[in-house]
């Protein structure tokens, strides 16, 4: 696969309502990122009730990094069952159309980061992806791809900052059900508290502009 010198963005859904979204491939910069909102599955409703957020109105549960070259625009992102994957654009689309589409630029002065940011991104596809949500494994999940991709470009951790982890149902102090049974098959303990990134955290950072 042989790509030119520029950056991606990834994303898990997108859809037939689609807000913010460049009209043309011409309009896409390498290095936007891509976020989606899906409620389609059991495994987004519950990454959308343990991340949402009062300053977003839509609930995002993918994220990615788009890639626009002179053969089209693609997406850099990190699926479960198929980890870490090089998608056109189209089909990315076709592919995700139950889902509501927001793309975010970086402000002007990181524009300078995203070659890098897409050349780390695209070192890691074929990889698996990372259903433990653990940063220091060599896995991704769709966020943990964006963040490693942009700390390695800035040589810093924190670009995107990386809050405790909850998978606990809003206002309790209880875990989803959900989440204790995801955990408990893949026989690890619930990383509660543990650092961490998500969509909806991604989506609110004062690095991009909507």
């Amino acid at each position: 696969m042989v790509m030119k010198n520029s950056v991606i963005l990834c994303a898990l859904c997108v859809s037939v309502l689609i807000m913010h979204l460049p009209a043309t491939a011409q309009d896409y910069n390498s290095g936007d990122l891509i976020f989606v909102s899906s409620e389609n599955s059991e495994f987004e409703k519950a990454i959308a009730t343990s991340t949402k957020t009062e300053n977003n109105t839509l609930n995002f549960t993918h994220v990615g990094m788009i890639n626009a070259t002179d053969t089209g625009v693609f997406v850099i992102e990190a699926v479960p069952q198929k980890g870490v994957v090089y998608t056109h654009l189209q089909t990315f689309q076709e592919e995700n159309k139950d889902g509501i589409l927001v793309v975010a630029t970086l402000l002007p002065e990181y524009q300078q980061y995203t070659n890098d940011a897409m050349n780390r991104a695209c070192s890691h596809l074929g990889k698996g992806y990372d259903d433990a949500f653990d940063l220091e494994n060599d896995r991704y999940y769709c966020s943990e791809l964006v963040y490693d991709a942009y700390a390695h470009a800035t040589k810093n951790p924190i670009f995107f900052e990386t809050p405790n982890m909850t998978f606990k149902k809003e206002g309790t102090d209880e875990i989803l059900p959900y989440w204790l049974d995801y955990f408990e098959k893949l026989d690890i303990p619930v990383p509660e508290g543990k650092p961490g990134i998500n969509p909806n955290g991604l989506y609110n950072s004062l690095k991009l502009k909507k």
